[in-house]
């Protein structure tokens, strides 16, 4: 006689199913923004290489701004499209702020290793070839804390799309262009000074992102706890 234990099935938490669904939007855009990132990465140190005198810098570092831009535009789509889904489903606006937020800074930290992996690989190439590879003047430390950074904006730009998104919904296009500078000028501003090499003041920025991203996850979190479905048009 044999017995058989059924294992019992796995039940989300409405955080999990939220921050799931954002996550799956994210990885759509992640297979072409990764995908075609690395073609163009690696046609473009071909290039360097062949048509360079001196090959000292690293190519992959100028990434940096669509790995920031796009994934935070998505953010924007989603924090517009799914509030009025998610509470016809019957879930709690808590949820839906807290799952995505969880999507966001996961999101970000996927993109800061992936980011780190490619830097990697060029960097390896870059030694089989005998070419110098930085991104700064220091291939060692600058490296190291122009990823933490990098990583630390990844989180800041997409919080920022979501509270751009959520403003948008709440009051309308006059207010969500009005904040602008308030909800992403902070992004621009980090986009401004990662390009510096003193890893000091690189590390200063990557707090500064962090800090800034956790008032725009409260505000945002404060925002989608007070909204109001809006109507059918």
């Amino acid at each position: 006689m044999s017995t058989t234990t059924m294992a019992a099935p796995v039940r989300r938490g409405p955080v999990d199913l939220t921050a799931r669904w954002f996550l799956i939007a994210q990885l759509r855009l992640a297979r072409w923004v990764w995908g075609i990132g690395i073609v163009v990465v690696a046609i473009s140190v071909a290039i360097y290489g062949a048509t360079a005198e001196t090959v000292d810098s690293s190519v992959a570092q100028y990434a940096l701004q669509a790995l920031c831009w796009l994934p935070l535009s998505v953010f924007i789509g989603l924090g517009l499209a799914y509030l009025p889904a998610h509470v016809a489903s019957g879930l709690t606006r808590r949820a839906l702020s807290r799952g995505a937020l969880v999507a966001a800074f996961g999101t970000a930290l996927g993109y800061g290793a992936a980011f780190a992996l490619v830097l990697l690989a060029e960097r390896a190439v870059y030694d089989a070839f005998g070419w110098t590879w930085s991104v700064g003047f220091d291939d060692g430390t600058v490296a190291s804390a122009f990823l933490v950074a990098s990583t630390t904006a990844f989180a800041l730009s997409y919080t920022a799309g979501l509270l751009v998104g959520i403003v948008y919904l709440r009051h309308g296009g006059w207010w969500g262009t009005l904040t602008l500078p308030v909800t992403v000028g902070p992004v621009v501003l980090l986009m401004v000074l990662i390009p510096i090499v003193d890893p000091a003041q690189l590390y200063l920025a990557a707090g500064a992102a962090l800090v800034l991203a956790a008032v725009e996850a409260l505000v945002y979190d404060r925002l989608v706890r007070s909204a109001a479905v809006p109507p059918k048009r």
